[in-house]
């Protein structure tokens, strides 16, 4: 009951401070298409702890690198290949270092999947935690509005994230 509490009460938050920036919650695509990757990543977290038990992490991570990087050539073959002159690739050191700090970030959770005992719930959360560094992305790179209201919003969702590790113990 408090964990839907709490999870309540930061999408009331959001709404609100989405308000206000002119987002309508309820006929937003993008926010529809938010909550079904909330839904569909619950169910990949489950599919993970289930492939877990029976593979070992590092043999799903390089399986896993291995179809990122074909579905990325696939990509870059359909939308920049054809239009590659009018939009010229500019190398920054930031996509080495984002693949690697991904990779990182994807061999510490397949790994806590993997430990018995690892409770979904609080591994996806952590992974979810991630919101942390998109705040402070929008807030320092592009100037967000309303960050008052969204670091409310934040501090919810971090208080949600303590009291399910609490609950855990």
């Amino acid at each position: 009951m408090g964990r839907r509490f709490d999870g309540a009460l930061s999408l009331f938050l959001l709404s609100r401070a989405g308000k206000s920036e002119g987002v309508d919650f309820r006929h937003n695509i993008w926010i529809l298409s938010v909550a079904a990757a909330a839904v569909v990543g619950a169910c990949c977290g489950l599919y993970d702890k289930l492939i877990m038990r029976m593979l070992d992490p590092m043999f799903v991570q390089g399986w896993y690198t291995f179809y990122q990087c074909a579905m990325m050539a696939v990509v870059v073959a359909v939308l920049w290949w054809p239009k590659r002159a009018e939009k010229p690739f500019h190398w920054s050191w930031a996509i080495p270092l984002i693949s690697l700090f991904l990779t990182c970030a994807d061999i510490a959770y397949l790994t806590a999947l993997s430990k018995d005992g690892a409770l979904i719930a609080v591994v996806s959360m952590i992974r979810r935690g991630s919101v942390v560094v998109s705040f402070t992305c929008g807030a320092i790179l592009f100037r967000e509005k309303n960050l008052r209201a969204k670091a409310l919003d934040l501090a919810f969702i971090l208080l949600g994230m303590i009291l399910l590790y609490i609950g855990s113990k």
